[in-house]
């Protein structure tokens, strides 16, 4: 089951203030959206709704506009034809809420396997920071999180963190972590875990400028993926990258693709529409 099945999950996406209605078992997301009118997301069921059954469900509440994220195992063309067929009746929502292209980490290796298929800049970039004199810790404060996202995000901090105390206290402490890089005893980074169906998933990251230059976001990496595996994960996802089938979505994503791809994971793709 992905993660956006997940009764957790639900629950948390209720406190956004989206209406969670259930068909066949495929949870669908609801929420009267200013100017689009009411949308339903469905979001990596393990098999999309059966169309005779999804048409009038939605119509009984009122929806226009459907977003549908299918999972990683999903045919290309089996999605093509669902839309195609829900377009007659709807408002198919293009632009996806969730990333088309991930990157995974096998962690079923030896921790010196999976250290040892990292880039050699990345290998490096753990000795550097240790030799900073960088410390690792699990915490539980979401706050300071929080607060070094914000600070990692600029003007713009506060959006990527909304709701994510929410998801914390729903998550914590059976299914989430955090690891925080601290530098003389002040913290210079921080990574949110999310732990579902033996995948640790890499979910909020952030770093000040000075951790940086020390290497922080490298060690929390690897410190997380130590850790994921220590809490038996079998794959690390890095959540989302940037995807070259759609080069004009997400282009700011560049540069933390980059970042992440030098940690000896596996491209994923899930499927998306030709007309996007």
């Amino acid at each position: 089951m992905e993660l956006q099945q997940s009764p957790l999950y639900k629950k948390y996406i209720k406190t956004l203030r989206w209406t969670v209605a259930d068909l066949d078992g495929v949870t669908i997301f609801i929420r009267n959206i200013p100017f689009l009118g009411v949308m339903a997301k469905i979001q990596r069921p393990e098999l999309l709704p059966y169309i005779p059954k999804l048409i009038p469900f939605l119509q009984t509440h009122l929806v226009r506009r459907v977003a549908v994220e299918p999972t990683i195992n999903t045919r290309d063309d089996t999605y093509e034809t669902y839309v195609r067929s829900l377009s007659k009746f709807f408002i198919i929502h293009k632009e996806p809420f969730l990333p088309t292209k991930t990157i995974c980490v096998d962690l079923t290796l030896p921790e010196k396997k999976i250290f040892d298929r990292m880039a050699e800049a990345k290998r490096r970039g753990v000795r550097k920071a240790i030799k900073h004199g960088v410390i690792v810790k699990e915490s539980s404060s979401i706050k300071d999180l929080v607060q070094i996202k914000n600070k990692s995000a600029g003007a713009f901090g506060g959006i990527t963190t909304y709701g994510i105390d929410k998801l914390w206290n729903l998550f914590y402490p059976d299914h989430a972590t955090i690891l925080l890089a601290y530098h003389q005893d002040r913290i210079v980074g921080g990574v949110l875990l999310l732990f579902h169906n033996h995948t640790a998933h890499y979910w909020i990251a952030g770093a000040t400028k000075k951790g940086k230059k020390l290497f922080a976001p490298t060690l929390l990496v690897w410190e997380a993926l130590k850790t994921a595996k220590t809490r038996g994960s079998t794959w690390f996802d890095f959540v989302g990258v940037y995807d070259e089938r759609t080069p004009k979505q997400f282009t700011s994503w560049k540069g933390f693709t980059k970042f992440k791809e030098g940690f000896g994971g596996k491209e994923m793709y899930y499927p998306v529409l030709s007309t996007t």
